[in-house]
């Protein structure tokens, strides 16, 4: 019969010991640099160059050639808007080239991936997604996204038939089978960026300093709550997610992470040419097929009154029940606190292992919301609904609800530092009134079995 209870005692000194790993781990990464950080992905103008084919102007002969092939060939940027689909909703891009006298006119994108590719799941959850690139004809491919009722915006660019014939050049070497692969990140090397850098490439660099002057105030992290503000669980999850990094206020560069903001940034984007003239990136911009679906909000989400009102109610619930003399509430007050420091444990746990041993670390890092939700919460999950039970808080009880509550505090404090300051205050506005009315009611089970013993010693 003690067998499966020794289980049960290594199951939990096993939890104990990750907690007490966690504790360490919470300061280094909310307050320091993320641990086993493996850096800001390269863009594909970094990672593809070393056996690309070389860009414009490497020789007269080349150049000729390539002037020639390039006169027949007109280059387009094609972006469409965004789905019904999660992660669609960012929007797409593709380059698409035309050949006037042969009549071939495909769209190049870079966004294919297969959800059964080997080990896609765990591919996803540690930041080291695989995505390709390829070319399909340019009817086909806008047809299946107005079929999808998603906006097209074609952009014919200004190249030079050198220019163009480089860029043909380019995506028929990425296409291939060696070379097509990549390790898609979500803000820094996307289908968006891919397609900005293969421009930038051939433009010789001259994309770079037009657009790496200050954006319009956006943050990956706005941006992204802005997209997927319809729904509230990814709302949360990528406000618990993200760390202050994340609230870095972008440039024009990488804004371009969003295919509708390259779109709008060329098409006001005057270039120099070889002469020193300037002229506009853009020859023609046109509409294709307007989606007849709401736009996009402009801008994230103002609801923190509305999290801070939810949090405070949450709260008030757990102290209201804990007052109640009733074992039947008070096994209802213990599931509801087990089941709540379960997930925060499991939400902790999962924070610390995205900025320690996967490739979000960059973005998920420096997370100040490790102090609210850490490895800690899975032993309270299991010591508190006990105490709860019983109708009279222990001591470690008592203690680990108080630490876990003095350090959601502290998290929020630090919201004011600015060194530390990161925008997921909805997040901890839900979570902070619900941990510290944990600690509280169990102080109280404490006070009053204190009394409780007080007056039987005084009866005898």
């Amino acid at each position: 019969m003690r067998a499966p209870w020794r289980g049960a005692w290594w199951v939990l000194a096993c939890v104990c010991a990750w907690a007490g790993v966690g504790a360490v781990l919470t300061g280094a990464l909310a307050l320091g640099a993320p641990l086993g950080a493996q850096g800001m992905a390269l863009s594909a103008a970094d990672t593809s160059q070393a056996t690309a084919p070389p860009p414009p102007g490497v020789s007269a002969a080349l150049d000729s050639a390539r002037a020639v092939r390039g006169a027949s060939l007109v280059v387009s940027l094609y972006t469409y808007g965004p789905s019904d689909v999660s992660f669609e909703r960012f929007g797409h891009a593709a380059i698409g080239i035309r050949d006037s006298l042969s009549g071939e006119d495909i769209a190049f994108n870079w966004g294919m991936f297969d959800f059964d590719q080997p080990n896609f799941l765990l591919r996803f959850l540690t930041g080291d997604t695989k995505y390709s690139m390829a070319g399909y004809p340019s009817t086909l491919f806008n047809n299946v996204y107005q079929a999808d009722n998603r906006t097209i915006r074609q952009q014919v660019l200004a190249l030079t038939p050198v220019e163009r014939a480089a860029l043909a050049d380019f995506v028929a070497w990425n296409a291939r089978e060696a070379h097509k692969y990549y390790r898609y990140d979500y803000y820094s090397d996307n289908c968006s960026t891919r397609v900005r850098d293969a421009l930038n490439r051939v433009l010789g660099g001259r994309l770079r300093a037009p657009l790496s002057t200050p954006g319009s105030g956006r943050s990956w992290r706005g941006e992204t709550a802005r997209i997927l503000a319809y729904n509230i669980p990814l709302y949360a999850g990528i406000q618990v997610a993200l760390g202050r990094r994340a609230d870095a206020v972008l440039s024009k560069w990488d804004e371009e992470f969003l295919p509708e903001q390259m779109a709008d940034h060329f098409a006001t984007m005057e270039l120099s040419d070889a002469a020193g003239g300037r002229y506009r990136l853009v020859a023609r911009d046109t509409t294709l097929f307007t989606a007849n679906r709401e736009p996009l909000p402009v801008a994230p989400p103002a609801w923190l009154g509305m999290a801070t009102l939810v949090g405070i109610v949450l709260g008030g619930l757990v102290l209201a029940l804990g007052t109640v003399p009733s074992r039947a509430v008070r096994v209802l007050l213990s599931t509801m606190v087990g089941l709540w420091y379960a997930l925060g444990g499991i939400l902790g746990t999962a924070l610390l292992l995205a900025a320690t041993v996967s490739r979000h670390a960059p973005y998920m890092g420096a997370n100040t919301t490790v102090f609210a939700l850490q490895p800690l919460l899975l032993v309270a999950a299991v010591l508190v609904p006990l105490a709860m039970v019983r109708g009279t808080a222990t001591r470690a009880a008592l203690g680990l609800s108080g630490l876990i509550a003095a350090l959601s505090v502290f998290g929020v404090l630090l919201q004011v530092v600015p060194t530390w300051s990161q925008h997921s205050g909805e997040i901890l506005a839900v979570i902070v009134p619900v941990h510290v009315a944990i600690a509280a009611t169990l102080w109280r089970m404490r006070r009053a079995g204190d009394v409780r013993s007080s007056s039987g010693r005084g009866a005898l």
